[in-house]
């Protein structure tokens, strides 16, 4: 069973190590010039057949891998897996010099030279034997695993289950690990100091990051300057992170376990079974834990009529609660050439937050003139289910697909809390009743997505791409908050901090993409068209924003490619990008929840849009290699935060869009191997920002070079140890503020993070490490230690200057976590399982990665 697996998964890793210099039958052979001379017709008529067997027991060997070779430079022309009774042939080849190459895990690897020629045009190479190999077999079993990262021009790969530091933990502990990616301690993610779009296999979620566990999650692609067949949405490209979906062959599966410091649990496990037609998967995962945070926000007024002064707020919170993520589905094989998935997820959670928030206000004198103790107490819980069915067509054509994928998400949310605010005397002591006031909320999501894509090959080198896709999103929410009346103790309803609203987004989009090749030169031209509409209301108010139809956006791309000597490559590629304000940077609604640092919607922000530039060189050196890139971002229009006051000690946050935004910079990312068993993987990234904004009350500037550094090092040792140490470091930068995931009395979202023209974020590092230990003869059983911030230095700091204010923020989260895990993994292989012939769409599901079609 292991042996066809690696026949299966070694042509697939031949087509794509040599594809982009594979020489199709009938196309050009090397040198560029057909036989007999310039110009000539170049006869595609040779026929190669035989017979595979095994040496000793001389049965036939099935799904092996044959793989023709040009004899001149040993480039791939094209192959298959043998045939169930051993049978394999090629047919349709040009005239000249071949070698056969025969590949199986466990036998010996054999090499045949083969000419055609018009005397040889149909051979029968008659019965070729393979001697077994049982010792490299073994080998294989023992050291073969997976690269922690993978990197390409145009997407990198980062694989978690080779990732240590974040077992146990949440999508945002992944991402903290993926080079290029900068996570702040509130989640909000950036790639290249810009906000990405987040998706979940490929398709938009309402999930949050610390919804998906990190035990769920397969791996996360980046891709920096996607092509047209990808959403336009997000300035800084595309993060996808791609849940786990077994495709091994019998019944296997996994389960853990884990605990932390104060009060830190997690467990799960995985189920897959696979046979006949049918694959089987179920995941689930449960997280449990508390979390302490801490801040200061520190602000002196600058007020044009008064005198100077001064407020200081102190934050003590606490929060814990749990998760849990279900999964479940299967892979139909209705045929060689058609499957049919079906997925269903449900994440569900339960959190509570209590919060003492102590406020001082003094004259400019430095007198303490006001003083208040507010406490918060608040719960929170959240369904979220998620169903999709995909279905896949290959044609007899090789890379000939049609797809198509539905995905249908629903998800609500709740919220009971309250505040109690007490005055006190400079001295501390609690003056008068309390206000007390309650609030409740709910929230409903549905989210609903299509997409088909059509893939076409064209000729030797060309292929053709279309598609379309429509989602549809409805939002309603409702928050009520209540007064107690200080004497009768009757909650009384109060409409001015109370709100309601509901919203719907439609987005439409049709795509095509055209790519080829002449000689080493590669290009690819799209356009990508989307119509977005957008509707909204607040029934208490009886207010309807009609449905906003804008003109549909045209969002070109061109990428060109170069391939040189000693696998060297360059690329340049162009492609614009749009991020539409959300209903929470629109709404009209004043945010109440702190009093001092208030915030508003802004109904007349318009989309933000960027054109990108990159250009990239990449370098492959055996188990080494090396990409740096060179980019440059200019944005109409960007969707900026900027903080002004009203009254003597509140601010106001609201949004407004900038006059103008660039960012260029320079990203270098090496993966060395530098011994054996010593991996490292480094990625650093220099960039300068501009950004000027113009409000009725005062012009803003905020420029400044900075740079963020990663380091990924993987160590094996003896005895079956590996240790992992992650280590980042950001230098301050301007600030980037979450703008969108956090609606009033809604919860808290993946979001997009929004620029601010007043202020930076201090510097801060953070080094993780773990250690494991694999047991048992298989290593089935694996026992790890992790420390997170084993300096305990993540915080958040920011500084902001104006000429009605200058405020110090500061705000700290546990952050230093021990950790325990144990793994322990399990299989049953049925080789019965390959008994099926199911050749081209068994090999494209046997691939184990997630093929996006946005």
């Amino acid at each position: 069973m292991k042996k066809r697996i690696a026949a299966i998964l070694f042509v697939l890793l031949s087509i794509y190590t040599f594809g982009a210099n594979a020489q199709q039958p009938g196309g050009m052979p090397p040198g560029g010039q057909r036989p007999g001379g310039p110009g000539g017709a170049m006869p595609t008529i040779g026929h190669i057949y035989g017979k595979l067997l095994d040496a000793k027991t001389k049965q036939p060997v099935e799904y092996a891998s044959i793989t023709l070779l040009r004899g001149k430079d040993s480039s791939l022309v094209t192959g298959m897996l043998t045939k169930g009774n051993g049978d394999f042939n090629f047919e349709n080849l040009p005239f000249g010099q071949f070698i056969l190459r025969v590949n199986f895990m466990g036998y010996k690897t054999m090499f045949r030279k083969v000419a055609v020629t018009p005397q040889t045009m149909d051979q029968d190479l008659g019965n070729l034997r393979l001697e077994p190999n049982v010792k490299a077999l073994a080998e294989v079993e023992v050291t073969g695993q997976r690269s922690a990262f993978t990197m390409g021009i145009d997407k990198k790969v980062f694989n978690v289950d080779r990732n240590l530091v974040s077992l146990g933990g949440t999508a945002t502990d992944v991402l903290k690990s993926v080079p290029s990616v900068n996570v702040d301690i509130d989640g909000n993610v950036q790639v290249r100091n810009a906000s990405p779009t987040l998706f979940v296999d490929g398709k938009p979620s309402t999930l949050t990051l610390d919804q998906i566990p990190a035990d769920a999650i397969e791996s996360v692609e980046l891709i920096t300057n996607p092509s047209a067949r990808y959403d336009a949405e997000g300035m800084s490209g595309i993060l996808n992170i791609v849940l786990k979906k077994n495709r091994k062959a019998g019944i296997n599966g996994m389960i853990n376990g884990g605990i932390g410091t104060n009060d830190k649990y997690n467990g799960g496990g995985n189920l897959n079974i696979r046979q006949g037609k049918v694959n089987f998967f179920i995941n689930y995962n449960i997280n449990a834990n508390r979390n302490w945070g801490e801040g200061t926000t520190n602000r002196t007024n600058f007020p044009t009529n008064g005198d100077t002064t001064y407020s200081l707020q102190v934050s003590d919170s606490r929060s814990g609660g749990n998760f849990q993520f279900g999964r479940a589905g299967f892979d139909f094989y209705l045929d060689n050439r058609n499957t049919l998935s079906i997925s269903q997820n449900i994440v569900a959670g339960n959190f509570r937050n209590k919060e003492n928030l102590v406020s001082t206000f003094r004259d400019s004198d430095k007198a303490i003139y006001g003083m208040n103790d507010r406490f918060t107490d608040g719960s929170f819980e959240f369904r979220n289910y998620t169903s999709q069915i995909g279905f896949k067509h290959m044609f007899a054509q090789p890379n000939k697909e049609w797809t198509a994928d539905f995905n249908y998400n629903r998800s609500k949310n709740g919220r009971d809390g309250g505040f109690k605010t007490q005055q006190l005397t400079p001295a501390g002591t609690p003056v008068g009743n309390p206000l007390i006031q309650t609030n409740t909320s709910s929230g409903n999501t549905t989210f609903i997505t299509f997409q088909t894509d059509f893939v076409n090959p064209i000729g030797e080198k060309g292929k053709f791409e279309a598609g379309a896709k429509a989602t549809v999103r409805d939002y309603t929410s409702i928050y009520d908050v209540f007064d107690q009346d200080g004497v009768s103790g009757e909650n009384i309803f109060n409409p001015v901090l109370s709100n309601d609203y509901k919203y719907n987004e439609q987005l439409y989009a049709v795509y095509a993409n055209y790519a080829g090749a002449i000689k080493n030169f590669g290009y690819q031209a799209g356009l990508r068209v989307e119509q977005y509409i957008y509707a909204g209301e607040i029934p208490s108010e009886n207010q309807k924003f009609e449905p906003n139809k804008s003109q549909p956006g045209f969002f070109p791309s061109v990428y060109l490619s170069q391939k040189m000597n000693k696998d060297q490559e360059l690329q340049l590629n162009y492609s614009r990008r749009v991020n539409r304000p959300n209903f929470f940077q629109l709404i009209p609604y004043r945010d109440y929840s702190d009093p001092l640092n208030q915030r508003e919607g802004n109904p007349n922000l318009k989309p933000e849009y960027t054109n990108s530039i990159e250009f990239s060189y990449s370098k492959v050196m055996g188990a080494n290699n090396f990409l740096a890139s060179l980019y440059y971002r200019n944005t109409n229009n960007l969707i900026s935060s900027i903080s002004e006051p009203i009254g003597t000690d509140t601010l106001l946050n609201r949004y407004v869009n900038a006059n103008k935004n660039a960012a260029y910079g320079a990203e270098l990312t090496g993966k060395v191997q530098v011994i054996k068993t010593w991996d490292l993987t480094a990625n650093v990234n220099l960039f300068q920002t501009e950004l000027d904004v113009q409000t009725d009350k005062e012009s803003y500037t905020n420029r400044g070079f900075a740079w963020l550094a990663k380091l990924n090092s993987e160590t094996r040792f003896p005895f079956n140890i590996t240790m992992q140490i992650n280590a980042t470091y950001q230098s301050p930068v301007i600030a980037l503020q979450g703008g969108g995931g956090r609606g009033p009395g809604g919860p808290g979202g993946m979001g997009m993070a929004s620029s601010s023209a007043q202020g930076k974020i201090k510097g801060f590092s953070g080094v993780d490490l773990a250690v494991k230990k694999d047991f048992l003869k298989n290593k089935t059983l694996s026992v790890s230690l992790q420390l997170s911030d084993v300096f305990n230095t993540r915080e958040y700091n920011l500084d902001q200057t104006t000429m009605f204010f200058a405020q110090d923020y500061y705000r700290k989260r546990e952050s230093r976590i021990l950790k325990l895990n144990v793994s322990y993994r399990f299989g049953k292989f049925d080789s019965q399982i390959f008994k099926r012939k199911n050749t081209k769409g068994e090999r494209e599901n046997m691939n184990g990665g997630m093929e996006m079609g946005f």
